[in-house]
């Protein structure tokens, strides 16, 4: 019994310390554990802290980015015939290299250029002008109050539709007021928003004269410009400039290219349909493809009106035209024109109208394409330089 006693007891002791030698461990885990995360969690808030700090010369270059989107902001009219002057010039800047490599003198290479655009505006006055102004009086007097006859049809299809909202517990009813209050003066504000467009002539001659001298005075330009950069900025604003003027008169082409052939498919749609102003609205649809997404659908929205006015089964044959035609544009053209033309993702260049239609109106709707590419150009050329090491 003694034995087992003294067993016992020395057992017991021996647990005891085994449990005391397994606390002390578990103990250790726990502060070493704790002692790495705590270092962890100060190694972050180093870096965040270092990721926060802004320097002294980083506060003056976001300062002086916003005066000078500011000053831009003050003189966007002026930036935006600059801007379309550089469009023109790259434009003409293939047509006049030709000559040039052919002992021709630039000034006389951009001299002929410009004739070359004059006899073709000049064809397409005495061919299109006198057919145009027949078409417009025709529509004025249809949508003018002679002729109501398109206006009720309209204000009947809106009353269908007012009616079926209503039945949705959808308060339209100011809304569909509004507009048919609106449908009578339709079309005469729609001639007065074309003149406001054609307008502005001394725009257009500042333009033409920029861009002349953008192309016969290049050379001494880039002389010139280059002499106010170090060396190693030299290379790069010169291929930033050549790629983007590539990108401008890509981009001109293209649009050039799509808008004729969406004026020739209207064109032939319209006469094939035996709508009234089937030239008016064609060369209305060309011009509209300068404004994208939203100018297509204003083209065809204004054609099924004037269809309607035909009959509906005409309107309806519109419509499903009018749809082809999109989608022929849209899965077709774009892809293979302009995509290819300018590069950008369609997401960038949604959100890019939005924000040249928010910012500068019609001007930046037409614009929006154009100047993300150049932004986009630029990116992509300064990240390049840096990654070689050439811009530092």
């Amino acid at each position: 019994m003694a034995r087992l006693a003294v067993f016992c007891e020395d057992h017991g002791e021996s647990r005891s310390r085994e449990v005391s030698i397994l606390h002390d461990v578990r103990w250790y885990d726990f502060c070493s554990a704790h002692a790495i995360l705590l270092s962890g969690f100060c190694r972050s808030m180093n870096v965040q802290e270092r990721i926060i700090s802004i320097s002294s010369r980083t506060i003056v270059q976001i300062i002086v980015t916003i005066l000078l989107l500011t000053f831009l902001w003050f003189i966007r009219e002026i930036v935006a015939v600059v801007f379309v002057s550089l469009v023109l010039a790259a434009v003409m800047n293939p047509f006049v290299s030709w000559f040039t490599k052919r002992k021709v003198p630039a000034a006389v290479a951009a001299l002929l250029f410009y004739l070359l655009l004059l006899g073709m505006a000049t064809v397409a006055f005495v061919l299109i002008v006198p057919q145009l102004v027949e078409q417009i009086a025709k529509l004025t007097t249809m949508f003018g109050g002679e002729s109501p006859e398109i206006v009720g049809a309209l204000q009947t299809v809106l009353d269908f539709f007012r009616e079926f909202f209503e039945e949705q517990d959808l308060n339209l009813q100011s809304g569909f007021q509004s507009l048919r209050d609106y449908l009578p003066g339709i079309f005469p504000n729609f001639l007065s928003f074309i003149v406001s467009i054609f307008g502005g002539v001394v725009n257009l001659v500042l333009v033409f004269v920029l861009s002349f001298y953008m192309v016969v005075e290049e050379r001494e330009a880039m002389r010139w410009f280059k002499g106010l950069l170090s060396d190693k900025h030299q290379q790069f604003i010169t291929k930033l400039l050549i790629e983007v003027q590539k990108k401008f008169g890509h981009w001109l082409l293209g649009q050039l290219a799509l808008s004729l052939i969406i004026g020739v498919l209207y064109y032939i749609a319209l006469l094939i349909l035996d709508v009234p102003g089937a030239l008016l609205f064609a060369i209305f649809a060309a011009f509209a493809e300068f404004v994208p997404y939203v100018g297509p659908i204003i083209a065809g929205l204004l054609v099924v009106i004037v269809a309607f006015a035909e009959s509906p089964l005409t309107a309806l044959i519109a419509i499903a035209v009018m749809l082809l035609i999109q989608q022929f544009e849209s899965n077709i053209l774009i892809p293979k024109i302009m995509q290819r033309a300018v590069g950008l993702n369609p997401v960038v260049s949604i959100i890019a109208f939005m924000v040249g239609a928010k910012l500068f109106g019609p001007v930046g709707m037409i614009l929006a394409i154009p100047v993300t590419t150049a932004v986009s150009v630029a990116i992509m050329e300064y990240t390049k330089f840096q990654r070689d090491g050439r811009l530092i």
